[in-house]
């Protein structure tokens, strides 16, 4: 049975978020079910599957379950599971993640280029195929507004015809392609040489703005929907690891194992950024601090105008599990042996206290 202990917000639970002026307001003890196995042993091998929430239209707590969703109530009461691993009507191979707007949900599935609507009982509508991602084949991220769908794509191909070097596809809600957008040779020059793999793009997208940055680049940009660059931003200055990439390395390297696999090892060597939000009247960039330690993340809450950033908010102890309207949601295990049995899980619902 699933379980739910409320916290007052005065009692602040955890000395560690205490310090980094996150404030808790809520606490949830969930039993958490095993994640597909057939979807993890067929794409990849899973060791560790920590949650990772989306908040629900009607303040449901959604946990992406890889191939399917686990959908609890706002009080912590288990209610369905949402989709399941194939690729019919309202199944996915896995979950990238899940886009809402005023009554659809729309859930990205990367490896098969696309989106389902399902509306806001979470019944499957039908399925958008963002077709013009066949330039990369996967499709990193996706964000919505009241009018537009904007994706970012990975693994773009350096070719002579500019399409294929843009960053960004903007849709219609429909799945109609509009324009693509963010010419990637304009901003080579902080790139800092980086291989295309290492590049991921992340994406928000605001009634009027996109906000855009790439995984291992401290840089963030303001576009308007015309693709224009508004303004950009170096954060972090004082504190971003770069990763170390050697492509001298990565040649012996690949002699003796696949190259991919050093391109995930020298991933680790640096900072990353995971996510991108809002977060109230900020922008929250969700940051993953090297592979000393799974749980080695931090937060940066940066203005809209680029004008202002925060210190980061370093979360040891916890794991980034999502965000709501206004809120972050963190977590850790309680109780776990494998992705593919059930585990128990703590989720807390915090605010960000504005350090000056």
């Amino acid at each position: 049975m699933v379980y739910i202990g409320i916290v007052s917000t005065c009692l602040l639970l955890s000395p560690l978020i205490y310090s980094q002026r996150l404030r808790i307001e809520r606490t949830y003890i969930l039993n958490l079910p095993p994640v597909n196995k057939e979807a993890t042993s067929v794409m990849w091998k899973e060791d560790f599957a920590p949650p990772e929430i989306f908040e629900g239209l009607k303040g449901e707590l959604i946990l992406n379950r890889f191939s399917y969703l686990q959908v609890y109530t706002p009080e912590g009461q288990m209610k369905q599971a949402v989709g399941g691993y194939g690729q019919g009507p309202g199944e996915f191979y896995a979950i990238g993640m899940v886009q809402k707007n005023t009554s659809n949900y729309f859930i990205l599935d990367p490896l098969q280029g696309k989106v389902s609507l399902f509306d806001d009982n979470l019944i499957f509508k039908r399925r958008i195929l963002l077709f013009h991602e066949g330039l990369s084949n996967i499709i990193q991220g996706i964000s919505i507004n009241n009018n537009y769908l904007a994706s970012a794509q990975f693994k773009r191909e350096v070719a002579k015809n500019i399409s294929k070097n843009l960053a960004i596809n903007l849709y219609d809600l429909n799945g109609k392609w509009i324009k693509a957008l963010f010419d990637m040779s304009g901003v080579q020059t902080k790139l800092r040489n980086y291989p295309e793999i290492l590049l991921r793009g992340r994406i928000l997208l605001d009634e009027q703005s996109i906000y855009f940055c790439l995984t291992p680049i401290n840089y963030i940009w303001k576009l308007n929907l015309d693709g224009r660059i508004l303004r950009e931003k170096r954060f972090g200055q004082k504190w971003w690891k770069y990763i170390e990439y050697d492509y001298e390395e990565k040649r012996k390297f690949s002699v003796k194992k696949p190259a991919w696999l050093y391109d995930i090892q020298a991933e680790e060597t640096g900072y990353r950024i995971m996510h991108i939000f809002k977060y109230k009247d900020y922008i929250c960039l969700q940051i993953s601090m090297g592979n000393d330690d799974i749980l080695n993340y931090c937060y940066v809450l940066i203005d809209k105008e680029f004008s202002w950033e925060s210190k980061p908010f370093f979360l040891k102890g916890y794991f980034p599990a999502g965000n709501g309207n206004d809120c972050l949601y963190l977590a850790r295990m309680l109780e776990f042996s494998s992705p593919f049995e059930p585990s128990k899980g703590e989720v807390i619902k915090c605010q960000i206290e504005k350090e000056d």
